[in-house]
This record gives C-alpha cells, structure tokens and sequence, in this order.
C-alpha cells in the first residue's frame, strides 16, 4: 500500500495477487524440517523431495528441483537415483522412450556421474558443467526424454527451462562473507516459483518448498498476505547524493534534506521507526533524523573529495565526484583509487587496488571453492604470499589474472 501511494497508484490501481490468479495457477505446499544442522537438513529432505517428485509429477510429468550448490546437485541426483531403484512402484526410473534411443546423446556427456543418472532419466545443471553437457541435459529435458532436472538455485534466472513441478530443496545458501548460512532473496524464490508454469501445457503448476521449521510460518505469510516493502536507500544514499550533486539536483544541504522527504523511506520510517533506527515518530524526530543522516554522509563524501562544502552549507561536485558518478562507481572506490594510485604503481600493485574495489565485495564465494582459487592465484604472473582464497577481492584478482 505505501509503494502504490508513494508512486501515485489509486485505490483502485493496488494489487496483491494469490499465486492461483497466475496464468497458469500455482498450487504451493511449504514442508519444515526440523533439524538444525543445515547440511542434516539438507540431507534429511532428499527423501521428501522424492516422494514430492512421484507424487505431485504423475504421469511423467517434468520436474525441476533447486539445491543451494554444486555439491548438492551430484549428491540429491546420485540419491533421488536410488531412491528410483528401490521403490517398488511398476516403473520406478525417471527416463522416457527406449534407453537406446537416449544412448547417443549420452555418449557425448563428459562428465561420469552425469552419464549414469541420465541413463535413468534424471539430468542436471550447474555452473561448473561443460557446455556441451549443459546443453545435451536442456535438450534432452525439453524434449521430454528426461523427467528430473536437479540444478544450482542461481540458475533460477539463466535457465529456459520450466516443468509442471518444481522443489526447493531448502531456502538457505552459504553466504561465505558472514560465515553463515542465510536465506535466499525473496526474488530469487519468486523465479523458482514460476518455473512450476507450462502455459498450454498444464491447466495448473505445483511447487513444493522444503525450509527449515522455525522459517515455515514466514514463508507462508509471505506467500499468502501483503508483505512490507522496506526501504535500503539509507545504505546506498552516499552515491545517491554524490550522483545528484553532480547532477545539480541538490546544490545544499536543506535540498538534501528536501530530496529524502519525496522518498520511500521517509514514507516508511513513521510505520516500523525501529528498522531505521528512530527513536520516535513525531514531526521533530523526523526531522532530526534526517538532518543527522544528510549531514553525516555529506560529511562523508567531502572527506572522500567527491564534494566541496562551501559556507557549510552549499555544495559543489568535484572531480573524483563526477568521474564515479559517470562510471558508477562507488564513492569508497574512487577515494581508495584516488589514494592508492601514483605515476610509480606497477601492475601488480595495480592489479591489487583495481580488486580492492568494494564493487567486488558481492563475488560469491562458494563452499569448498577455496583451493581452487589457491591453485589459480599460484599460477599467475603475480601470485600472493599466503592468499586469503575466502576474500572475494582475491578470487575477482585471479580470475582478473586468468581472463
């Protein structure tokens, strides 16, 4: 509600849409799993996931299953090919038409395990497949030869792929800057969701979520109710001033504090005061709040040489400020290149402040990718004294060095 009224939409104009008004409805079923452990858990809902897969896909039926990493897509394929050779039912395999007719293509797999689960109709995608293997499991899914496809949850945006039934297995991935597991981003689950949808084809999709318990209940409300939209702009709002600077939108400092009253988060910070650490609501508190926060990070931005403050009051757009507006840069990373750079800098120290950046904070470090990086930074040009291969800035500057 606050979004459509902050954009201008009527009353008439808000939506909140059920997922069975889809084009193709969807019919969702959200399942816990007790456990606290998350690779337990992830080994415990393997088994659902299968039956989820018989139940739910009869009649050979396709269906798309999303694990968090490449580790978990050999193991819950390798395991959901068991689970088919130990069920009882008549025709427990997952594989369309005549095992020969498939043989050709799966001839031409490279990948070992790959070659086995095919044979009993279940494929699957991840980043690290040759392109040749990723291509034959597409063709062989969308023909309809194969019925599972087990895949990465990022390639919920890559893929063209869709099926009648879709299973996520689990809504956490490992966030290795926190050292933690953490959910996925509510978009991502959305485009894992509307892969369950084959217009034409189905008169309705099924997807099945498996979370952890204590998580069932938010999904649900998420699902099923209007959620609150909050507002990141406070953590993003030094490049926004910078970029408005440069632009002459905002010229002083009470344009600035003017700018963030047309914004979305000054709409929000009277409805949840606590997310945006206020300490009260009235009219002065507000406006307090965004003296502080316009201050503070215009302080920040002439320190950084992005702005001059003349008569602490007007301001004026310098040149590091306009060079990171133009190239979209962050104003942390234009000080550090601004600091760092000289006539003398050789290339590996080049190379170093170039992966500095913290552009390159959100390079994601998969589980067990550490010695990978380690092998690749060994064989470069400029290699490191005890690399840290857990620090994205080392992995953006081996990849940099093997491009």
């Amino acid at each position: 509600k606050d979004l459509g009224e902050w954009i201008g939409a009527s009353s008439r104009g808000l939506f909140n849409f059920p997922p069975n008004v889809r084009p193709v409805p969807l019919e969702i079923h959200i399942q816990g799993v007790d456990i606290l452990s998350f690779e337990a858990r992830m080994q415990a809902m393997t088994k659902p996931t299968y039956t989820a897969i018989v139940q739910h896909a009869k009649n050979k039926k396709p269906a798309i299953v999303f694990v968090p990493t490449r580790k978990h897509v050999h193991l819950t394929a390798v395991d959901l090919l068991e689970y088919s050779h130990f069920d009882n039912t008549q025709s427990p395999d997952f594989l369309f038409g005549n095992p020969e007719e498939l043989e050709p293509f799966v001839s031409q797999v490279c990948e070992k395990t790959l070659k086995e689960t095919l044979r009993h109709g279940i494929g699957y995608l991840h980043e690290g497949l040759s392109s040749l293997d990723q291509e034959i499991v597409t063709q062989l899914f969308e023909a309809g030869r194969i019925q599972v496809c087990v895949m990465t949850s990022s390639l919920c945006w890559g893929t063209p792929l869709k099926a009648h039934l879709v299973v996520v297995m689990g809504t956490q991935f490992y966030d290795e800057q926190e050292n933690s597991h953490s959910d996925y981003p509510i978009s991502d689950l959305l485009q894992m969701m509307g892969r369950g949808s084959r217009p034409l084809l189905d008169n309705a999709g099924k997807c099945v979520i498996f979370c952890h318990a204590p998580r069932k209940e938010y999904y649900k409300k998420f699902l099923y109710e209007a959620f609150p939209v909050e507002s990141h702009l406070q953590h993003f709002l030094h490049d926004n001033f910078n970029a408005e600077a440069v632009a002459r939108v905002i010229e002083n400092k009470q344009e600035a504090v003017d700018y963030l009253t047309w914004s979305f988060m000054y709409r929000r910070l009277p409805q949840n005061p606590n997310y945006y650490n206020l300490l009260g609501v009235s009219h002065r508190h507000l406006s307090d709040h965004l003296s502080e926060l316009v201050e503070n990070t215009l302080s920040d931005l002439e320190v950084s040489k992005c702005i001059e403050i003349d008569n602490e009051l007007d301001l004026s757009p310098l040149n590091l400020g306009m060079i990171a507006s133009h190239y979209y840069i962050s104003y942390t990373t234009i000080e550090r290149f601004s600091s760092l750079l000289t006539s003398e800098t050789k290339m590996k120290g080049l190379l170093e402040i170039l992966t500095s950046a913290s552009e390159y904070d959100s390079i994601p470090i998969r589980f067990g990718e550490e010695e990978k990086v380690r092998r690749l930074i060994n064989h470069q040009r400029f290699s490191f004294d005890n690399p840290k291969c857990t620090d994205p800035h080392v992995k953006a500057n081996a990849l940099l060095q093997a491009h």
